[in-house]
């Protein structure tokens, strides 16, 4: 049997690197192949047995994309972390001249400044656990966006995720979600102060079970089995989803905070509410700073020739307790240090101090990353 399913992985990624190996000479120079690996090691520091110490690949991504003529730009990536197969985005977008775009597929739902920031560009090894447990991901629809130089909005109506189709009851859940932000320049050396929000509401149709839960913003060599949050509303009708954002950038140093709350409409009961914040900072020790555009954060391009060094301090907190719930709270610390050797190669560094109402211990975790993109 395993060697059935290994023989199935391999002529899939045989298949996949096939496809994208013609895309890329059919479309040539415009359209590449591009891709991430992300590989992790954690270490229980301090009353982590429930933790497995050791490797993980966390991200192993492969795609192609790039215009596709004047108009037109398109999108596939495939994630195969650890033998899985997950679809990311596969989408095509079309450009306007005063910067409307339009996009029809599957993509991130547009709700957050932790989750629309890259995962190759993320401050910590992983978000921040409000963001994880609140926010919709990918999902298959149909967005418009528009940016101005202080302004810019996304709204988007979607349903259900690629490879969602067999835990379908009857028909999908259905939703429609808005971002908007303004920002204003800071000083004259690029600076930026960035104000947003989000809003996404979704009837779950005949899903009637909704989940909420995250790991303490690490995963072990297991991918992630410990979850002190987690709990099941088994009567929800809706979702309302909304979160505040506020970004700082000023040279070096970088601050941000996000607000995010999830309220369920149920069939029986009350609404039931949850919510999570975090704050963070950042400084980037020899003096580059973060890039910023169309209300998204970027990464860091080192300057020199010996890399960049950057510094960087988190609090989060989640609440999944509500009445008749009891899905936990959760409060970390997590301090963290990057060296970026160029903008498509990183190491970093986590330490994470978990305090939550699920155990008495009060785990201590280490966390390391080896990342790169292409």
């Amino acid at each position: 049997m395993k060697q059935n399913k290994s023989h199935k992985l391999l002529v899939r990624i045989l298949l996949f690197g096939g496809v994208f190996f013609c895309m890329h000479t059919a479309f040539s120079q415009d359209f590449k192949v591009r891709g991430r690996l992300h590989m992790d090691a954690l270490y229980g520091i301090h009353d982590a047995d429930a933790f497995s110490n050791g490797f993980n690949n966390r991200r192993a991504r492969l795609g192609a994309g790039g215009k596709i003529d004047d108009n037109w730009d398109g999108q596939i990536e495939i994630d195969f972390a650890d033998a899985v197969i997950v679809p990311n985005d596969f989408r095509l977008r079309r450009s306007y001249e005063n910067g409307a775009r339009i996009w029809i597929g599957q993509f991130k739902v547009p709700h957050g400044l932790n989750e629309l920031t890259s995962s190759n560009a993320i401050t910590f090894i992983e978000r921040s656990s409000a963001n994880n447990a609140f926010v919709s991901m990918r999902r298959m629809g149909i967005a418009f966006e528009y940016n101005a130089e202080t302004f810019g909005l996304m709204t988007m109506v979607y349903g259900r995720a690629l490879g969602q189709r067999a835990a379908l009851i009857d028909d999908m859940p259905m939703g429609i979600g808005l971002r908007a932000y303004t920002s204003q320049k800071i000083g004259e050396d690029g600076g930026v102060f960035h104000v947003g929000g989000s809003a996404s509401f979704e009837h779950l149709m005949d899903t009637l079970a909704l989940g909420f839960s995250d790991r303490p913003e690490a995963r072990d060599s297991k991918g992630g089995s410990v979850r002190y949050l987690r709990t099941t509303v088994p009567d929800a009708q809706s979702t309302l989803r909304t979160g505040i954002e506020v970004l700082v950038i000023k040279g070096p140093l970088s601050i941000e905070g996000e607000f995010n709350m999830a309220s369920i409409n149920r069939y029986i009961g009350n609404t039931t509410s949850f919510y999570g914040f975090h704050i963070q900072t950042s400084y980037v020790l020899t003096g580059e700073s973060r890039r910023y555009s169309n209300g998204i954060v970027g990464g860091i391009s080192p300057q020199g020739e010996k890399g960049a060094w950057e510094v960087a301090a988190r609090f989060s907190l989640v609440d999944l307790n509500d009445e008749d719930l009891t899905g936990g709270d959760q409060s970390n610390i997590t301090l963290g240090v990057n060296y970026y050797v160029s903008s498509r190669l990183r190491f970093m560094g986590n330490i994470i101090l978990i305090s939550t109402d699920k155990t008495d211990d009060s785990p201590i975790l280490g966390l390391l990353r080896a990342q790169y993109n292409f």
